[in-house]
C-alpha cells in the first residue's frame, strides 16, 4: 500500500457534500501528498461549488463533473470510492477488470495508522452510542470522533498521535472497504440490525454482510459488543472469533458477559460475578432506545477502565445528539423536535412512540425518497399518535399516503416540496400543547442535499420564529 502515496494517479469517485466527508477529505489527502488527483462526480460544478472552491489551491487536482468516463477508470492507479457510490457500479467493475485497487477513506487510513480503533455500527442508535462513548472516554484518553457523523478519518489524520483512540461511527458503506485491507476495529459495537437501504442492496443479507466487516477480521483478543435484545445481532455471535460481550435491558444468563438493566440500575457481569456500575434514572434523553444506547456505550467505558463516578456523571449530564430526536424550542406553547436522521420507518416509529400520547397531539413532518422499505406499521403509528401529517414529495411519500388511506386515516395530510411551507402548515394547524416533529422515515434525496441539510433547514426556520 505504501507505494500508493508516491506520485500516483488517484481517482476520487464522488466528491460529496459534507464539509469533512469522505470525498473531499480523500481529495485533499492525496493532493497534499503530491499525487495526481482526478475528481469525478455525477453532479455539476455549480452543485459542488463549495467543495471545488476548497480544492482550488491544489494545482494537481483536475475534474470530470456531471458524468463519469469509462477511460478514467482504466488509466488510474487507485480508485477512492465515496460511500454513496453503489458497489455494483459499472465503473467500479471496469476498475476491477483492469486490476486497479478500490479503496475508501477508511481503508487508506487503516494502512497509515494502527491506533486503537473503537467503532459502532447498526441500523439505529449508532450516532448517539458513538457520541456517548466519546463523552465517556475523552477525559481519560485523547480521542478523535469521526466516521459517519460527517468527519472522514483522513480529515483528522494529521492530528492523530500514537496512543490516541479513534472513536468511529461506521455505516455499512464505510465498512464495505474494510475487506480491502482485511482489518476490523479492536473494539466493535453493533447496536441492532433492522431492514434499511434496500434501494442500494440486493437484499437484507447483502446489507447485513457489509455490517459484519466490523468484526469479520477481529482477532481472539479483540472485543465485540452485541445487543442481546435484537434478534438479528444475536445471531452474529456464532460467526465471531473475538470475545463477546452483551448488553440487554433484561438480566443476562449466568454464563453471559456484559451489562444489563434492572430497576434503573446498570450491572456488569463476568465470570459469574455481578456488580452495579451506574444508575440510569437521571438520563435526560427520552425513549427506551436511548437506554440501549447507554448500555452499549457503558459496556465500552467499563471495559476500558472508566471509573464508576465518571460513568454516572456522563449519564447525568449527556444532553443528546443534534438531529436525533433533538428538542429545539417551545414557541407559543408548541414544542419542536428535530429527528431528521430517522431515515427509515423503524426509526420514525421510535420517535412517535417516545413522544406520542393518547392526546394525538403530534403534527408530523415526514416522507421523501424511498429506500425500498415497508410503511404499513409506520402508518399505524401515525394514526395512533398524530393529528396531522405533512409529507415531502417523493416515492416514499406515495407509499405512506397509500398505507394511510388503507387504514382510513382521517386527519389532515398535506404534501409539499418546501421546508418553509411544511413548517408554516404545521404551525397553522397547531395549538398550545402540541408537538411539531420532523421525523421523516425516508431519505432526503431530491429536495435536500442530505438528511443534515434537511435538519438544518428545519432548525433555522424554527429558531427564527417570533
Amino acid at each position: 500500500m505504501k507505494n500508493f502515496f508516491k506520485r500516483k494517479k488517484v481517482l476520487i469517485m464522488g466528491l460529496g457534500s459534507y464539509k469533512d466527508g469522505s470525498g473531499i477529505a480523500s481529495a485533499e489527502f492525496f493532493a497534499k501528498a503530491g499525487d495526481d488527483v482526478l475528481v469525478t462526480d455525477l453532479r455539476s460544478e455549480s452543485e459542488l461549488s463549495h467543495q471545488v472552491k476548497r480544492l482550488k489551491k491544489y494545482k494537481n487536482v483536475t475534474y470530470v463533473l456531471g458524468e463519469h468516463r469509462e477511460e478514467d477508470f482504466r488509466k488510474c492507479d487507485i480508485v477512492i470510492k465515496n460511500p454513496s457510490v453503489p458497489k455494483d457500479s459499472k465503473y467500479l467493475k471496469i476498475a476491477e477488470d483492469n486490476k486497479i485497487p478500490i479503496h475508501n477513506d477508511w481503508s487508506i487510513f487503516l494502512t497509515k495508522k494502527d491506533n486503537l480503533l473503537l467503532a459502532v455500527t447498526g441500523t439505529r442508535g449508532k450516532s448517539t452510542t458513538t457520541t456517548i462513548i466519546n463523552e465517556l472516554l475523552k477525559d481519560n484518553f485523547r480521542t478523535h470522533l469521526c466516521g459517519n457523523i460527517g468527519v472522514s478519518p483522513l480529515a483528522i489524520i494529521s492530528k492523530v498521535n500514537k496512543g490516541d483512540i479513534i472513536v468511529a461511527e461506521l455505516s455499512s458503506w464505510l465498512l464495505y472497504n474494510f475487506r480491502s485491507v482485511k482489518k476490523s476495529p479492536n473494539i466493535s459495537v453493533i447496536t441492532n440490525l433492522m431492514p434499511d437501504h434496500l434501494n442500494k442492496y440486493k437484499n437484507l443479507e447483502d446489507y447485513y454482510d457489509d455490517k459484519k466487516n466490523i468484526f469479520r477480521y477481529q482477532k481472539s483478543d479483540d472485543i465485540l459488543i452485541l445487543n442481546k435484545d435484537n434478534k438479528e445481532s444475536k445471531k452474529l455471535a456464532k460467526e465471531a472469533k473475538s470475545k463477546i460481550y452483551w448488553f440487554s435491558k433484561k438480566p443476562l444468563l449466568k454464563r453471559d458477559r456484559g451489562v444489563f438493566l434492572k430497576n434503573d440500575e446498570i450491572f456488569f457481569q463476568e465470570d459469574g460475578i455481578t456488580h452495579s456500575i451506574a444508575n440510569i434514572k437521571k438520563i435526560k434523553e427520552k425513549g427506551e432506545h436511548n437506554k440501549e444506547n447507554f448500555l452499549a456505550a457503558l459496556s465500552v467505558a467499563y471495559l476500558l477502565g472508566i471509573k464508576k463516578a465518571d460513568i454516572q456523571k456522563t449519564i447525568n449530564e449527556f444532553k443528546g445528539v443534534e438531529n436525533r430526536l433533538e428538542f429545539l424550542r417551545e414557541f407559543c406553547g408548541v414544542k419542536f423536535y428535530n429527528d431528521t436522521t430517522a431515515t427509515s420507518p423503524d426509526a420514525a416509529i421510535v420517535a412517535l412512540n417516545t413522544l406520542g400520547s393518547s392526546r394525538k397531539n403530534i403534527i408530523l413532518l415526514a416522507g421523501g425518497a424511498d429506500k425500498k422499505l415497508e410503511y404499513e406499521v409506520f402508518a399505524k403509528s401515525i394514526k395512533k399518535y398524530t393529528k396531522g401529517v405533512i409529507l415531502f414529495s417523493g416515492d416514499a411519500t406515495d407509499k405512506i399516503e397509500k398505507e394511510l388511506k388503507n387504514i382510513k386515516y382521517n386527519n389532515f395530510i398535506k404534501t409539499t416540496s418546501s421546508m418553509n411551507d411544511a413548517v408554516k402548515i404545521a404551525i397553522e394547524n397547531s395549538k398550545r400543547g402540541d408537538i411539531i416533529l420532523l421525523s421523516p422515515g425516508a431519505a432526503s434525496f431530491g429536495i435536500f442535499k442530505n438528511e443534515f441539510d434537511r435538519g438544518d433547514k428545519f432548525c433555522a426556520i424554527v429558531k427564527r420564529l417570533k
